[in-house]
């Protein structure tokens, strides 16, 4: 499996409106017209998000920014810093589930934001009964924290992935492949993490 990320365009929006109006999408995302009124303008600072490609194919989009210290001290995660990055995922593409490219992405982006020493940790969350989301985070090397309460959303679970040591070199505890297109040529899982992050924080320059 060839897995990329690539910028999200304006192009990609009739296909992002379909798979949010998808049951098993809309299940987990919720209001589908509020959400692509969201995703319709460009991301804030501190937002980033990217399409998901599954062998040149579009399947799904990941979502990665600083959660604010409300957004935090609301769910009652009071002891979690604004510095952590928060992924949201989804895979749009029905049959495209179940094959591995959600927990991919996870990595992807986990190892880029980890990369950078500022953030101490990456997180997500996920309903209790979305068991689906939970599997991909535990295998892109998540584990699960705690439960909460986000109101008035319901009952969800915090997932966390932090650093770890290998040969000298501070990695995440992710594993699997890493690339990333734009208009240069590929990344892989050859070339050093920054260069990584480097790449996927420019999703933020064509927005400014």
């Amino acid at each position: 499996m060839s897995l990329l990320l690539r910028d999200v365009t304006a192009g990609d929006l009739p296909l992002i409106e379909r798979w949010l109006h998808a049951d098993h999408v809309r299940r987990a995302w919720g209001d589908p017209d509020a959400d692509l009124r969201l995703l319709s303008v460009p991301p804030p600072e501190g937002h980033w998000r990217a399409v998901i490609e599954a062998d040149g194919a579009a399947v799904g989009l990941v979502l990665w920014q600083h959660p604010t210290r409300e957004e935090l001290d609301v769910a009652g995660l009071s002891d979690i810093p604004a510095s952590v990055i928060d992924i949201d995922i989804m895979i749009g593409e029905r049959d495209a589930l179940g094959r591995g490219h959600g927990a991919a992405a996870i990595r992807l982006v986990t190892e880029a934001a980890l990369a950078d020493p500022a953030v101490p940790f990456v997180i997500a969350c996920a309903r209790l009964d979305n068991l689906a989301s939970r599997r991909a985070f535990a295998n892109a090397g998540f584990r699960e924290d705690r439960e909460f309460d986000d109101v008035p959303h319901g009952r969800y679970v915090l997932l966390v992935c932090h650093r770890c040591r290998r040969g000298g070199r501070t990695r995440s505890s992710t594993s699997g492949p890493r690339e990333y297109r734009r208009q240069a040529p590929l990344l892989n899982d050859r070339q050093l993490d920054v260069d990584v992050l480097t790449a996927l924080s420019k999703i933020t320059q064509c927005h400014e």
